[in-house]
């Protein structure tokens, strides 16, 4: 039997339904599915009173209009969501349930969007509810990106937490996805190819912007995706359906993915972005590696990263880096003939900072120069207190990052630092790394030459891990070649060993002095002196030692 309803409450109802601009509004009884249309009544003064004005079955209406206004593609979503059964369960869930869809208009086509809200229920039992249409297509092509034509970060943002609330029991799973080296594709090919291979993504991704996934362009070449568990599932299980097929006519390109999964519906929408964004960046430059899963180690680095970034400039402030000296010496006779440079964190709260969790963190957000500045400057004031105490001191070598080259003036910053401490600029040496090369080749060569005829050495570090060592060789204005100490871990291996002993010769033929780094034990020096490699540095000889330990190393042994 129907359920009688007071005229006050289903007049509230409607009311709350046209206040909110849609402009066709019905009452529907859950016994029956009869529906009944309202509209204000302009003939009385009762503010907020409604008249009916037809009638119809809800199963019939709902199938006639899909079959007849709704665009294609849409109906058989529509017709799913907009099912009785279906209705229901979302209701339960919330009080409040809306659709998007594209409506025919004759001859155009306009977002619509259909509301559905309570009017009354006992318990799980649900005995009227009010179903609204409106006009959303102004507001709803705002929520589009131009270039894309997904949504925009905030309407992405938007829609996302809609669809948690509207299902607040669903498991699902965030992901951002990003191009691989994408700054290098427009760099190369121009920012309109740039532009055209993003609008081609998007438009891949628009057939899957719908049944409770949403899509939005997170920013830059960044995509963000609001989805199912069960159906990440399934595109991580079968990838070629996820990875888009790359367009003949398009550069090539490398699309990571970072997943947070099972999300906390209590969370912020950003912040689930920022989980599967810390879940990409630990894939982004490993090639084998397509998808990454935030997970607790993740979440540990995560808040270290937060802990490091939140306290990095005071730490700066308040001396809380120090600066470490690890000695190097001449392999054929033992004796000191240099150092190089090495920053370390003592926190006051958390004691030592792994080198492993900062500097790879300040060498993303730019910090690196600062403290990079502040081992070059410390390097000049230490060696002058030694020279001024009467020890015999000998050249440091100073890390230079690839944002020193960009960011700061590093020829005209080690003259000041060298001229306050009234050094020579023999003392000091600037060791860079072969990821240097991805930047512009022949103005590193024209800064890199700059600063060796202002009296510095050049020393390139870590030599053998990159793709273009020899030719780097033959490239860059350097003195010392470093060799990286993977080299001397595998020096039992025959094959490592006749490459090592190759680089040594190439070095030398060249005309370069060569270092060894990471020696431990005493046959992995006698290797390399039979090698003929020049300087040998790591603990055969000394651990990185802190100021005043190695003051006391150069008294003893310079």
């Amino acid at each position: 039997m129907c359920r009688r309803v007071d005229f006050e409450q289903i007049n509230t109802a409607i009311i709350e339904c046209l206040c909110r601009e849609y402009q066709s509004v019905w009452l529907i009884d859950t016994s029956d599915l009869s529906m009944r249309a309202f509209k204000t009544n302009e003939k009385t003064a009762v503010p907020g009173s409604v008249e009916t004005v037809s009638s119809m079955n809800y199963e019939d209406a709902r199938r006639w209009y899909i079959d007849n206004c709704v665009v294609e593609e849409d109906r058989e979503r529509l017709l799913e969501d907009t099912a009785p059964d279906n209705i229901y369960e979302k209701l339960k869930n919330n009080t409040t349930y809306t659709i998007d869809y594209k409506r025919v208009n004759g001859e155009n086509i306009n977002y619509n969007q259909l509301y559905y809200g309570i009017v009354n229920a006992s318990g799980d039992k649900i005995y009227h509810f009010v179903m609204g249409f409106r006009d959303i297509d102004r507001s709803r092509k705002a929520d589009i990106d131009d270039l894309t034509g997904v949504y925009t970060r905030q309407a992405f943002f938007r829609r996302a937490r809609q669809v948690l609330a509207s299902d607040p029991n669903g498991d699902y799973d965030v992901m951002v996805s990003d191009i691989v080296d994408f700054k290098q594709i427009n760099g190369t090919y121009g920012v309109k190819t740039g532009d055209a291979i993003l609008a081609y993504m998007g438009t891949q991704m628009l057939p899957e912007n719908r049944n409770g996934t949403i899509i939005g362009r997170y920013g830059g070449d960044q995509f963000a995706t609001l989805i199912k568990h069960d159906k990440m599932v399934y595109l991580r299980e079968h990838p070629d359906y996820m990875l888009i097929k790359q367009r003949e006519d398009l550069p090539k390109y490398i699309t990571k993915f970072g997943i947070y999964e099972h999300v906390d519906h209590s969370l912020p929408i950003v912040a689930m972005c920022d989980y599967a964004h810390v879940a990409l960046n630990s894939i982004k430059h490993r090639y084998a590696s397509t998808f990454a899963t935030y997970d607790e180690k993740l979440s540990r680095d995560l808040d270290t990263q937060r802990r490091i970034e939140k306290s990095m400039h005071e730490a700066l402030a308040e001396g809380q880096f120090k600066v470490y000296y690890q000695p190097k010496h001449e392999a054929a006779t033992g004796k000191i003939i240099g150092a190089e440079a090495l920053i370390r964190w003592i926190h006051p709260e958390y004691g030592f900072m792994s080198p492993g969790d900062f500097i790879p963190l300040f060498e993303q957000n730019g910090f690196i120069t600062e403290t990079d500045k502040y081992v070059w400057r410390r390097t000049c004031q230490n060696l002058k207190k030694w020279r001024d105490k009467g020890l015999n001191v000998v050249p440091v070598s100073v890390n230079a990052s690839k944002l020193d080259f960009v960011q700061t003036d590093i020829i005209q910053t080690l003259n000041e630092y060298v001229a306050e401490s009234q050094l020579s600029p023999e003392y000091i040496h600037v060791e860079v790394t072969e990821s240097l090369m991805e930047e512009d080749i022949n103005k590193l060569t024209t800064t890199l030459s700059d600063i060796k005829h202002g009296g510095y050495k050049i020393e390139l570090d870590d030599f053998g891990t990159g793709y273009s060592s020899i030719n780097i060789l033959s490239t860059i204005p350097i003195d010392v070649v470093k060799l990286d100490m993977s080299f001397v871990q595998q020096i039992n291996d025959t094959k490592r060993a006749k490459v090592l002993s190759a680089c040594i010769n190439l070095a030398k033929n060249l005309g370069y002095k060569t270092v060894s780094e990471g020696v431990e034990t005493e046959e992995q020096n006698e290797i390399l002196k039979v090698f003929g490699v020049d300087t040998i540095q790591g603990y055969y000889y000394s651990k990185p030692l802190p100021e005043d330990e190695f003051e006391e190393y150069l008294r003893k042994n310079a």
